[in-house]
């Protein structure tokens, strides 16, 4: 004796795997009530996401939140302010516990035009570390340490990004500023010129193979 599909409240045929004779779920089903909170919880995070996304492609320029070249005044306020934060944390609640003073960060750091840029890319990946909404363990945040703050407190110490300022307790002017190049000198231009007049004839003048 076949028994009839198990009727829904619209009489249309019972879902694939309901059982039709008492209208149950499988138990394997039943395992769903487990993980909805994880699921619930990750499309929160998606959520999230989209929003911020949104938030920065429409008021912020293309290099990001962080591109200091391009940001507006009132958006340059913001990210000093959040950068003072992080900065100020970074050294008190670590670097100040090293002995050796050569990594730390002086209260001078934004007069850096190149600390700055490495302090905020450093900042940039503590956020995407710890602010992940995930409940699931990983090794994201031992990675920003190996892969992010350790490499880059390097480059200062071996840069003497902050030696002279530490050593003064105060702010200390490079003796050197540097080699300073300038984008578009005449002499480039010429060079641009020539090199792509160049290859444009050689490519239009290009000899014929002889015959065989």
């Amino acid at each position: 004796m076949s028994s009839e599909p198990f009727p829904t409240d619209n009489g249309s045929p019972a879902p694939a795997g309901v059982d039709t004779s008492t209208g149950e779920l499988p138990e394997d089903a039943l395992g769903l009530a487990d993980v909805l909170p994880e699921v619930l919880d990750r499309l929160d995070s998606v959520e999230e996401l989209a929003a911020n996304l949104f938030e920065e492609l429409t008021s912020y320029p293309a290099g990001g939140p962080w591109f200091w070249k391009e940001l507006k005044p009132e958006q340059r306020k913001e990210l000093w302010a959040e950068l003072d934060t992080f900065v100020v944390w970074l050294q008190n609640r670590i670097l100040r516990h090293w002995s050796n003073s050569e990594g730390w960060i002086p209260a001078c750091w934004y007069r850096h035009p190149d600390a700055v840029e490495l302090l905020t890319a450093l900042m940039v990946a503590h956020k995407a570390a710890y602010g992940a909404k995930s409940k699931k363990p990983s090794f994201e945040l031992t990675e920003w340490f190996s892969r992010a703050l350790w490499p880059t407190m390097e480059t200062f110490k071996q840069r003497s990004t902050f030696k002279y300022c530490l050593e003064n307790q105060s702010h200390a002017d490079s003796n050197s500023q540097g080699l300073e190049l300038r984008t578009e000198s005449e002499d480039f231009e010429a060079f641009v010129d020539e090199e792509t007049t160049n290859a444009g004839g050689q490519t239009e003048n290009r000899a014929e193979p002889a015959d065989a």
